[in-house]
């Protein structure tokens, strides 16, 4: 673990509530990502996001370094509600948990390091391909984090509009992976 993520951690257990919106900031924008591609709605991936850093803040003083990074423990936590999460929604059976861990790879796998850093290439290879609004409302949704209405705001644009060049974007991202040969 670098050392300023360590020294967040410990001021975060001292009670410094600057340090704790600092782990917030750094980190909530890829657990809402995990969630919205886990397949929740904007509004449950909000709620999901605040329950999983709930939990990592009350069981914070339980954080080992020594076991893995903060952002694998982080993501750990962020699967864990998802699970439960999924387990009591109807239509439970079209989350797809290995699509959705890979926003955070388990350390306990490490033979899938090299080939999710060729998945990752090709994604960025494929977002680059995208004309530039479709590229950024993707990398707003899924590198930022942003909800629809967040995007929406950002881009100056009605949120049915984002909904529908997200979904483009989805659709093109698709077809150029599979041109890539990694979708079928």
């Amino acid at each position: 673990m670098d050392d300023a993520a360590a020294q967040l951690i410990s001021r975060c257990l001292g009670g410094d509530q600057a340090a704790y919106e600092a782990l917030y900031r750094s980190s909530a924008g890829r657990v809402a990502a995990y969630f919205a591609r886990s397949g929740f709605d904007a509004s449950r991936t909000d709620d999901l996001t605040q329950e999983t850093f709930l939990r990592a803040f009350r069981f914070l003083g339980g954080f080992d370094a020594d076991r893995g990074t903060f952002p694998a423990w982080l993501g750990t936590i962020a699967r864990n509600v998802a699970r439960r999460h999924w387990r009591r929604r109807a239509g439970a059976d079209t989350f797809d948990p290995e699509l959705a861990d890979e926003m955070f790879p388990s350390p306990q796998r490490p033979d899938r390091a090299p080939e999710a850093r060729e998945e990752f290439a090709a994604v960025g290879d494929c977002v680059e391909s995208l004309d530039a609004e479709l590229g950024r409302i993707v990398r707003l949704r899924y590198v930022r984090g942003l909800t629809t209405r967040g995007i929406a705001r950002e881009a100056g644009m009605p949120e049915a509009t984002v909904r529908s060049r997200l979904d483009d974007a989805l659709k093109r991202l698709e077809g150029c992976l599979k041109r890539k040969g990694f979708l079928e």
